[in-house]
């Protein structure tokens, strides 16, 4: 019996295999290259992780700057800001939001100091004048009417405003009808101020309390610097002890009543 042979394979040609083989080690070694760059992503996210949450980089510091009638424990109560707390974490926002609340703060800036500080400037808001309050004493009010702080007697120094609705608690403000003696207030001159023991809002616009006795009657509160002007003129030419009323709601043509009784 004879045995019939199977026809043998072509041999491949030594180029073809060589070129073959050099494929696949490009294959391999791309492969590699995309897990090492995989595995280099996800240890810089566990490292990034770690180092944002280590004792390194969270809240030691709490810095206030600016501050005078606001204690700084006050403010850093106020931020919602917390030691230990990670500096990644940190809403400043809030933060900002939580101390313009606050009765005496006018702006505020609030910024991340790596590695581990916080820092607050703040400004705060100027008084200007004096306003009885509910239910018993007097609060200092700024030039926009927001009450800063209460106290039992009128703060020595601030003309008092009167015949206006009493104030609320800190951090409010004054009802609108107190606006024209407010407006009044913040335009006093300096020579002038300590003349002025209340501006006091009346029937026909707004009237200055002497400290001497008498009264000045302003009328509507415009044309408020050129009537002051004109009141602070007049005062230093005539014995206040004897002034009833001075009108100055023309400020051009100021007229005076005066007497040893005013009715």
């Amino acid at each position: 019996m004879s045995v019939t042979e199977a026809p043998s394979q072509p041999s491949m040609d030594p180029r073809l295999r060589a070129r073959r083989i050099a494929v696949r080690r490009d294959e391999g070694r791309r492969r590699l290259h995309r897990l090492v760059a995989l595995g280099a992503v996800a240890v810089a996210i566990v490292v990034g992780v770690a180092v944002t949450q280590s004792p390194l980089l969270d809240v030691d510091h709490i810095t206030i700057s600016g501050a005078t009638h606001t204690p700084p424990d006050v403010i850093r109560h106020a931020t919602g800001i917390h030691s230990h707390q990670p500096m990644t974490s940190i809403d400043l926002d809030r933060a900002r939001r939580g101390i313009l609340a606050l009765p005496w703060v006018q702006t505020v800036s609030v910024a991340r100091r790596w590695p581990s500080t916080v820092r607050v400037i703040v400004t705060e808001r100027t008084p200007v004048a004096a306003v009885p309050a509910a239910p018993a004493g007097f609060a200092l009010v700024d030039a926009t009417g927001r009450v800063l702080e209460a106290s039992p007697a009128a703060p020595p120094g601030f003309v008092v405003l009167a015949n206006v609705p009493p104030a609320g608690a800190p951090g409010t403000s004054l009802a609108p009808e107190a606006g024209d003696a407010l407006t009044v207030a913040t335009k006093l001159l300096p020579q002038l101020a300590p003349k002025v023991a209340a501006v006091a809002v009346a029937a026909d616009g707004v009237e200055l309390q002497l400290a001497a006795g008498g009264k000045v009657r302003l009328g509507p509160a415009t044309d408020v610097l050129a009537k002051l002007v004109a009141t602070d003129t007049v005062l230093t030419q005539v014995d206040v002890k004897h002034l009833c009323t001075l009108d100055v709601r023309v400020a051009s043509a100021p007229s005076l009543t005066q007497g040893d009784s005013c009715a």
